[in-house]
């Protein structure tokens, strides 16, 4: 039975708490997702127009994650936070540490209005967006980005949810947004009965209605039902040692997490000279990673809160425990998905767009997905002991390494893009490059999948070998 209150996460049996906590969080992933897949898959019947309007979604999303990392990075701190002060016993603080993330998040939501409106094309034109799809990119991407807002608040209301143990609550309002978005979507998208033909622009609305929603409906929450979180006003006036702890654990998530994203910006600047074809498969690999990934997002999730309420009970042996029994149902339920998508993985691509270009390509780039996210779902779990633990320093350095240090060198090196530099023109360097870009010379956007296999093979090794350094075990709210 899934809990529909609080629970306490430091006894009972690891196996049934981790479950009770998964399950409700693998869902409202798989419902986050739908968001954007609902979107690709409608725009994908617009006929002619299918490919140039998913690919206005797909690229736009890496921009937006770019803006929503930040704000989840600051979130992490929440279940940290919340998860350990209740494990110590401590719940008066719970209504300080909303108050006091209360205030960061203010100062954020006037940040991302602030660039929306004065530089939402230029970002544009530094991805090298297409001149046939500029203008329903800018439309799309603006309109989205004024969502952010209540999915930080949603966000936000979700870590705190998690670290008390609820994780429910947070999936109710999840799939109430997600039925906005799946009913209006194809109604402003081709003009259903009273409601106007809007395309792009259409697709863009539905979403921000359900994020609007999703944003309201927490506060309505946390009036209602978690009324232990809801600040008082001493609780908002700026505490500068709660700020500082905050910060602490948010800073290097949010830096760590925004970086990945501008990797991917990247990332889809490379892409986006291969034109609509490309991008449009790009976007639907992404979609599909995303998707395999939610199992081992969700299970990590719950590990934040398990491994928080324990190390705040200073019972460290049960966090670790709790990280073994969470690696092994993870494995096990990947190597069932990875099956799927490795064998299956061209036809998965034909339920958003029916070509037969896309299908071949969508053959090629699954089979290396399949592989690349199992490595990474274990990754992710043990992504979840330093969250938990509030030692997100570490999951930073993971996150700019995995991008930077290892999948872009990489995607450059394979593609043969780095031949472009006078310095690696001549000499032994053209000859080794020459050769590391030979096997993917037909193909060399293909270099971005066996890129990110790469990558996350090298972040496994060094993560696992951090983890049992064991400095992850001190509870940040004992420093």
């Amino acid at each position: 039975m899934l809990p529909d209150k609080p629970i306490d996460l430091t006894e009972g049996n690891l196996l049934r708490n981790l479950i009770k906590l998964s399950i409700p969080i693998v869902l409202s992933n798989l419902l986050q997702m739908i968001y954007n897949v609902v979107d690709i898959f409608w725009l994908g019947k617009l006929g002619e127009n299918a490919k140039g309007a998913v690919s206005v979604a797909g690229m736009s999303f890496p921009i937006v994650f770019f803006f929503l990392a930040i704000g989840i990075g600051l979130t992490t701190a929440g279940t940290a936070l919340i998860s350990q002060y209740k494990g110590s016993g401590q719940p008066e603080k719970l209504r300080h540490v909303v108050g006091q993330f209360t205030n960061i998040l203010v100062i954020f939501f006037f940040i991302i209005i602030l660039v929306n409106y004065n530089f939402s094309k230029n970002i544009l034109r530094l991805l090298n967006t297409p001149s046939s799809i500029f203008t329903d990119a800018n439309s799309y991407f603006s309109i989205i980005l004024y969502a952010m807002p209540f999915m930080i608040i949603f966000k936000a209301f979700q870590s705190f949810a998690r670290g008390l143990g609820d994780t429910i609550t947070p999936l109710k309002i999840q799939a109430v947004a997600i039925g906005i978005n799946v009913v209006v979507d194809p109604l402003l998208i081709f003009g259903v009965g009273f409601f106007p033909k809007l395309g792009v622009t259409g697709a863009a609305i539905a979403t921000f209605s359900a994020r609007a929603m999703a944003g309201i409906l927490s506060i309505v929450m946390v009036l209602r039902k978690f009324k232990i979180l809801m600040p008082r006003i001493e609780n908002i006036k700026p505490d500068f040692s709660m700020l500082k702890k905050i910060l602490n654990i948010s800073l290097p998530a949010s830096l760590g997490m925004s970086m990945t994203s501008l990797g991917f910006i990247i990332l889809q600047g490379f892409v986006n000279t291969f034109g609509t074809l490309v991008i449009s498969a790009f976007s639907i690999g992404k979609r599909l990673m995303s998707i395999f990934m939610i199992p081992s997002m969700g299970f990590s999730k719950a590990l934040e809160a398990i491994v928080g309420q324990n190390l705040g009970a200073r019972n460290a042996k049960r966090a670790e425990e709790s990280l073994w029994l969470t690696l092994k149902v993870v494995a096990v339920i990947m190597l069932v998905g990875g099956s799927i998508i490795f064998f299956f993985g061209g036809q998965l691509t034909q339920i958003f767009i029916k070509d037969q270009q896309v299908f071949i390509l969508g053959q090629r780039m699954t089979k290396v997905i399949a592989v690349a996210a199992f490595v990474f779902s274990m990754v992710f779990v043990i992504f979840g002991v330093f969250n938990g633990s509030g030692h997100t320093k570490f999951v930073m350095f993971f996150n700019i390494a995995r991008l930077w240090l290892f999948r872009l060198p990489f995607v450059f090196i394979l593609s043969g893009e780095v031949l472009a530099l006078d310095i690696f023109r001549t000499g032994i360097f053209k000859t080794i490059f020459t050769t590391l870009a030979k096997p993917l010379a037909e193909h060399p956007y293909d270099a971005v999948w066996w890129a990110m296999l790469f990558s996350n093979v090298l972040v496994l090794i060094i993560a696992f070998i951090s983890f049992k350094s064991g400095k992850w075990k001190k509870a940040k709210i004992y420093d």
